[in-house]
């Protein structure tokens, strides 16, 4: 069963910058590149809103970015969060048509913008870059229709384990998860932050955070949250999603 980080951070479905240049040659890469330009966000700033025109797409060099879809009640669905090499808008850029989801920089974000022009000259510069842009486009299809339903009918516990898991850093530092799975810390994120992500009330989650410290799956200090055991928090997630199936 996928987990609530393979889920939303990093997914493999994600439309990721090294797919759209696969089996580019240096001409081609050096063409793309001198088209694309550096961008930086503040933390809580938009890189785009839902319905405005998608005139650039965004890909994220650092920094982690949340994309959201507001509800007509006001409440935000949490579509995902998303960190290095992701393309951000490209269905809506492609397509010509207004931003489907809402991009918030969760921390402080660099990324590079190509406009529409350019975009249309690199696809009239390389038939690979064509084909490429049509399987990210083919990915972002399956990635839609496999997480969309299941995070619709998640429960909030269950939405509240995997903003965690999506939040956490890895403490041995960034790259630790690729030589296992130890603990992760949740840093600097308040319980009025989490409730927004998560789509509940802020006393809600004190009780739910209180309630993981019980159970085992986060420790808490001040101004910081772990989660010392990534897996636990998984099964837990993969557990509520079988009972209630």
């Amino acid at each position: 069963m996928t987990s609530g980080r393979d889920k939303l951070i990093d997914n493999p479905l994600s439309p990721k910058w090294g797919i759209a240049t696969s089996g580019l040659d240096a001409a081609e890469l050096k063409f793309l590149h001198a088209r694309l330009k550096p961008v930086s966000f503040a933390p809580r700033q938009h890189l785009f809103f839902e319905n405005m025109p998608a005139t650039d797409i965004y890909v994220i060099r650092q920094g982690r970015v949340r994309l959201y879809q507001a509800r007509p009640d006001g409440q935000e669905f949490s579509y995902g969060i998303f960190f290095n090499g992701t393309i951000l808008n490209l269905a809506a850029f492609v397509l010509d048509r207004p931003c489907v989801l809402s991009g918030e920089a969760l921390e402080t974000v660099t990324a590079a913008a190509m406009s529409r022009a350019d975009f249309r000259a690199c696809l009239d510069m390389s038939p690979r870059f064509q084909h490429n842009v049509m399987q990210l486009l083919a990915i972002l299809a399956l990635d839609s229709i496999g997480k969309n339903v299941p995070m619709a009918l998640d429960s909030a516990d269950m939405r509240l384990g995997r903003t965690l898991l999506d939040l956490a850093k890895p403490e041995r530092g960034w790259d630790s998860h690729m030589q296992g799975d130890g603990g992760r810390l949740v840093a600097r994120v308040s319980q009025e932050e989490l409730g927004r992500l998560t789509g509940v009330s802020r006393n809600w989650v004190g009780r739910t955070l209180a309630a993981f410290e019980r159970a085992g799956l986060i420790t808490r200090t001040r101004g910081a949250l772990s989660i010392p055991d990534p897996q636990k928090m998984r099964s837990f997630i993969e557990a509520e999603t079988a009972g209630g199936s």
